[in-house]
């Protein structure tokens, strides 16, 4: 399912992603309507492709990518270092996030 974006140029994707601080306290999303439904798009479009990154703007309209990937893997997921902002030991054989979004784009460049 697509959700449309209004293509008004003069209106940016707006979204502030915050971290959890540590376990058990809340992650924040906050943007308005073009940012909030750009994210939601590039979700959908990861879901239905494995990953897939969207450009988007926080509160100071420095503009960043955010790399959405899948999953499904729970050892897998497991493995992944915690994402948390408060630095937690981490296994040694934690796997960093980025590399899930670097197989996939390795992926998608081996099918292009």
């Amino acid at each position: 399912m697509s959700y449309h974006v209004d293509e008004d140029t003069d209106v940016l994707g707006l979204c502030n992603i915050y971290a959890q601080q540590s376990y058990h306290m809340e992650a924040l999303i906050l943007g308005n309507k073009k940012g909030l439904l750009e994210l939601r798009n590039a979700i959908d479009e990861a879901l239905e492709t494995g990953s897939f990154v969207v450009n988007l703007f926080p509160s100071d309209f420095e503009g960043y990518e955010v790399c959405i990937a899948v999953v499904d893997d729970e050892k897998r997921f497991e493995k992944l270092t915690t994402p948390y902002v408060e630095e937690y030991a981490q296994d040694d054989d934690a796997i960093g996030p980025i590399e899930i979004i670097k197989e996939y784009d390795s992926k998608k460049e081996k099918h292009s």
